[in-house]
């Protein structure tokens, strides 16, 4: 099978390129999804102690002064994790893409995780007051648990379609020509690590 390489000569081999291309974007998202755990591993640590400390206290040393507020606690405690995510998945998780929106992406990435909030603190709500169960477990099962995976996954989709929309500008420019392989003459799908700005 013989193609286009967009160059006007025509190379064989468009089949396997093709799935050369399929292979190299199920990496580059395995990638994305492994950074982006990682980086969300790190906020839930410091949203999940800020917000047990804020309900429940430390033991020995001071009780929770908002434990009869846990969703109010839960907000605080997640909009600081939330910086500590927007800087994890700026310069690691996303480095390689374009961030679109004022301040780097920054509004956008806070609009999305204040509406993706809704879904733990409606996991919590509904352990609290229609369940009715209070303790530590339930109250970290329900919002750090159940809450922060569904939440974790719609924050994922979203960043990726609406804040890290595509390749950095300077990736693209770097990719504008199409690059063959010396030996067989198919178009490859190269990795280039976007440059460095002064950010």
């Amino acid at each position: 099978m013989r193609r286009s390489s967009g160059t006007g000569r025509t190379v064989p081999g468009g089949s396997r390129s093709r799935s050369q291309r399929v292979g190299n974007r199920l990496k580059r998202i395995t990638g994305e999804v492994a950074r982006f755990s990682a980086v969300n591993t790190v906020a839930t640590l410091v949203a999940l102690f800020l917000f047990n400390a804020l309900v429940h206290g430390v033991q020995g040393w001071f009780d929770g002064i908002m434990n009869s507020q846990p969703i109010p606690a839960y907000l605080v405690a997640n909009s600081v994790g939330m910086f500590v995510s927007y800087y994890g998945a700026r310069y690691y998780a996303f480095r390689h893409r374009h961030a679109a929106g004022p301040g780097g992406g920054l509004v956008n990435y806070v609009v999305i995780n204040l509406l993706s909030f809704v879904i733990p603190v409606t996991c919590l709500f509904l352990s609290r007051n229609v369940i009715g169960w209070d303790s530590i477990y339930a109250d970290n099962m329900s919002g750090n648990v159940i809450g922060a995976l569904l939440g974790n996954a719609f924050r994922f989709w979203a960043f990726r379609r609406f804040v890290f929309t595509g390749r950095s500008p300077l990736v693209v420019e770097h990719l504008a020509e199409p690059v063959l392989d010396p030996a067989t003459g198919e178009l490859l799908d190269v990795e280039v690590e976007p440059a460095r700005t002064s950010e």
